[in-house]
């Protein structure tokens, strides 16, 4: 099987990563090492206080490059840095427990030369996609409720936001990476917000979920902040919509 000839860049966000991050990495290097001529993988190392850190240096290679914070800084925060230190023609960000199956960055890619998008992202709610997560009933109300916000809220009409798999063209990341401000989870929103301010093209694409383990999103501490954060998007993107077109022009 020939090889695609795309330089494609990963950033995996981590934080306390220390049982899963070597076989994750391990896989997706196979993976990558099998289908494409040229890639890398950046592994963002968010602050963890475990033995995350020690565990990726030592299987740092000249395709696995790491970036240390000595504090956690929020999943936004590692993306945004990882997105904006890659150097792939097309640079996706995935979750370190892999939880969808690789042959999304080989449809991702099709999908790109095919269609000449600026963007694609996972989408759980197709027809075409997996997604048995056994999701408890308070976590399935919560998601709920989280996309209804967004949606009545910012206008929005994707239904699925908080996919853990994205991937976007190397200047659609500059431009929408050099913007992005929200530090946490709900980072994801601003991406598809800053996006259709600036007329970028983004495609969904199914995915199948393949690691069952839960969500490290904790609901208690975590949910309310993404709330939060969509209700301040909402203020500033009212306000400064304007501006950030016209640093798209």
């Amino acid at each position: 099987m020939s090889k695609l000839p795309d330089f494609i860049s990963i950033v995996i966000p981590g934080y306390n990563e220390e049982e899963r991050v070597a076989q994750s990495l391990k896989a997706l290097s196979l993976f990558f090492e099998d289908h494409f001529e040229t890639y890398e993988i950046i592994f963002v190392d968010d602050g963890s206080t475990d033995k995350t850190g020690e565990i990726v240096e030592s299987l740092a290679t000249p395709f696995l490059r790491v970036i240390h914070f000595d504090i956690n800084q929020g999943k936004g925060h590692a993306v945004k840095t990882g997105m904006l230190g890659a150097r792939g023609d097309y640079r996706f960000f995935t979750d370190a427990d892999l939880p969808y199956a690789p042959d999304a960055f080989l449809q991702a890619i099709n999908l790109f030369h095919s269609t000449q998008c600026d963007g694609i992202a996972g989408a759980r709610d197709l027809p075409e996609s997996s997604n048995p997560s056994g999701q408890t009933p308070f976590r399935k109300l919560s998601s709920k409720g989280f996309s209804v916000l967004v949606r009545s809220l910012l206008k929005m009409d994707v239904k699925d936001t908080q996919c853990g798999f994205k991937g976007f063209t190397a200047s659609a990341a500059k431009k929408l990476f050099s913007l992005s401000s929200v530090k946490g989870y709900a980072f994801d929103v601003e991406l598809f917000l800053l996006a259709r301010a600036g007329h970028l093209k983004i495609r969904n694409i199914p995915v199948t979920l393949v690691e069952r383990r839960h969500s490290k999103v904790r609901l208690s501490l975590d949910a309310p902040q993404m709330f939060w954060d969509v209700v301040k998007m909402y203020g500033r993107y009212k306000v400064q919509g304007a501006r950030y077109k016209e640093q798209y022009s």
